[in-house]
């Protein structure tokens, strides 16, 4: 396996364990908790995790850009359903990371016409689209974090009484 791939799984596996770790504490009452009206649910915060990756690694794949709403037919609507769903979705990024060559993930492919706005050029390295998908994942694991906080949940206490 090329060494690109080797540090790009590493990445998206340690982030991964620690998103899984996070739902996992989750009740089945606080997976569709909302902090405000207008603020995401962790189910919803999942879900776009889930998304954005089958979307990019679609794109890193050289495919077209799928339909946001079409990209992934989500199974169920508790945490355990939806954590099988992103196991699903990562198995394809790893498969694709396997396969890929160090050449392949630095060779530029055209980006899609309405990502411009955050890459600002006509092309991107499949790697970075891999980037992309982990630094996005890491971002909602800490919105994750800080939803378990307002309920209560103090991750410096956590595993000592509190």
């Amino acid at each position: 396996m090329a060494k690109l791939s080797q540090r790009l799984l590493w990445e998206l596996e340690d982030i991964r364990q620690e998103l899984v770790d996070i739902v996992r504490k989750l009740k089945p009452e606080e997976f569709d908790w909302h902090p405000r009206p207008d603020m995401k649910s962790p189910k919803d915060l999942l879900q776009e995790i889930g998304t954005m990756e089958r979307v990019c690694m679609t794109v890193a794949a050289g495919h077209p850009k799928p339909d946001w709403e079409k990209a992934v037919t989500w199974s169920g609507n508790d945490a355990g359903a939806t954590l099988k769903e992103l196991e699903k979705i990562r198995a394809e990024t790893v498969s694709f990371l396997k396969s890929a060559t160090d050449e392949q993930l630095v060779r530029p492919i055209p980006v899609p016409e309405s990502w411009r706005q955050y890459f600002k050029e006509p092309t991107v390295e499949p790697e970075e689209l891999v980037r992309w998908v982990a630094r996005h994942e890491y971002y909602h694991l800490g919105q994750l974090i800080t939803y378990r906080w307002l309920l209560g949940y103090n991750p410096y206490k956590e595993g000592t009484t509190q």
